[in-house]
């Protein structure tokens, strides 16, 4: 039997920044074990709660000096996994935000945090980085500024990116590097690339690189390379043949090289496993 708990007192929630989540913390966490990883040294906390390809990726950057919070994409699910932290607290300390391209699994959490953020009065404003002419990203944020506008208690600003722009806040250092991606491993759009970016996070001293979706590519190389941690996607399990046509993904096998170029690395965005 699941026993669901709800609180309901939205007033005690923002006062007290505690939110009750029975249902989800009355899950079998063990099926999600393959789709999340945790890292960390002395100044930043690094957890991918959720990834896998076509469903959703989320990776949350915490500052250990400060305990602001910076997203790296906001797959489906974002407030389940932020709420599973036993607080509200990161309705106000998440910024920035960035993302790596406008493919729904990348950002289809957006409306349901900018929505959480609205009911529990956050005032400060949010930065968003999106990939220059990322046409999902801009028409999901407008649309919720204007669905919004009179009743809105935060700004929203969104900021275009492309090779080698950075943006800093005074606790997240980020630069951006073009990255190789489309939609279609099929004929179908072969070698048209969608806006698509890689980043690469300071924190203090520490350096976490994201390659975001996309194949092999000097731009991947460059977000990995001397990295504390990078944080790269795997979704092919097989390498298919040189010969074999348009290129999407990277393999296991040439994430695994790419990883060698870092000082430690992690794997995510595979393709999830369907119980029998």
């Amino acid at each position: 039997m699941l026993v669901k708990t709800y609180n309901t007192d939205i007033e005690h929630q923002r006062e007290t920044g505690h939110f009750t989540l029975g249902i989800v913390r009355s899950m079998n966490r063990s099926v999600f074990d393959n789709y999340r990883t945790e890292w960390e040294n002395d100044e930043v906390s690094v957890k991918v709660p959720f990834s896998a390809a076509g469903v959703g990726t989320t990776i949350v950057l915490t500052s250990k000096f400060t305990g602001k919070m910076m997203l790296l994409d906001v797959g489906d699910g974002i407030l389940r996994d932020l709420l599973l932290s036993g607080n509200t607290n990161f309705v106000s300390d998440i910024n920035p935000i960035a993302l790596s391209h406008g493919h729904f699994d990348h950002v289809g959490g957006l409306h349901s945090l900018f929505g959480f953020m609205r009911m529990m009065e956050r005032t400060n404003p949010l930065n968003i980085l999106i990939p220059t002419g990322c046409s999902e990203a801009i028409s999901i944020i407008k649309g919720y500024r204007d669905l919004y506008r009179t009743s809105l208690p935060f700004k929203i600003w969104y900021h275009e990116l492309s090779q080698g722009s950075g943006f800093d806040t005074d606790f997240f250092k980020t630069k951006s590097f073009e990255v190789e991606h489309s939609s279609f491993e099929s004929d179908q759009g072969a070698g048209v690339l969608e806006p698509a970016l890689g980043f690469r996070v300071q924190i203090g001293e520490t350096v976490v690189g994201y390659t975001g979706d996309t194949r092999l590519c000097s731009g991947a190389e460059t977000v990995v390379r001397d990295a504390n941690l990078a944080i790269i996607e795997a979704t092919r399990k097989e390498t298919p043949a040189p010969d074999s046509g348009h290129r999407v993904h990277l393999s296991v096998e040439e994430a695994n090289e790419l990883g060698k170029l870092a000082k430690e690395y992690v794997l995510i965005h595979k393709v999830p496993e369907m119980p029998p």
